[in-house]
């Protein structure tokens, strides 16, 4: 029987709601529920919108968990695939970025530092985005799933993070010294079929 991790029940949970210039998490979904190890990839959906549209800046930032990286694996990620805010275009992987963020990550009991077993995929949009007059308009982002070759069949556990990073001191790297806020958090399962 494949094992299962309980990961205290994240469900589209908004966190840090105090900045201007972040997006909130509105919804997390993995297109296909069910998936066939070695098969076609899916996508996991990030839905986002603006907090509060004054008109601020801020990178976002995205990470995909997942409970191990030799049976689900992260791929491309792409802003804006509904054409909003600037999209579509390719979202860089950032190595890193967990490891970045730290403790920073924590709000209402949650810690993203605290969540442990999985492994983790950053992406940042490459220029801040500024969210001026659009609290209205959603953003979806898309992130390639794919169940590899030789994956045991099962339910697998995928969470999503969404945030705001500032770059503090300018040098288009997220590190330790920089500021992120986390917007939202949620777990989804998707089945892999051997």
């Amino acid at each position: 029987m494949k094992r299962k991790k309980a990961l205290f029940g994240l469900l589209a949970i908004p966190l840090a709601l105090l900045l201007s210039g972040c997006f909130v998490l509105q919804g997390f979904w993995i297109n296909a529920n069910t998936i066939k190890a070695g098969g076609k990839a899916t996508k996991a959906v990030f839905q986002i919108h603006p907090l509060r549209g004054a008109g601020d800046t801020a990178y976002q930032f995205f990470l995909i968990g997942v409970d191990d990286a030799n049976e689900l694996r992260a791929g491309k990620a792409k802003w804006g695939t509904n054409r909003v805010f600037g999209g579509p275009y390719p979202l860089p992987a950032r190595g890193g970025l967990k490891a970045a963020i730290g403790t920073q990550c924590t709000s209402n009991g949650f810690q993203l530092n605290n969540v442990s077993g999985m492994t983790w995929k950053g992406y940042v949009t490459p220029e801040p985005v500024n969210d001026r007059n659009k609290v209205k308009k959603d953003v979806i982002v898309q992130v390639g799933l794919k169940a590899v070759a030789g994956a045991t069949a099962g339910d697998e556990p995928v969470i999503g993070v969404t945030g705001a990073w500032i770059d503090d001191n300018g040098d288009d790297v997220p590190d330790a010294g920089d500021d992120f806020f986390c917007t939202g958090v949620s777990q989804v399962f998707v089945n892999v079929k051997a």
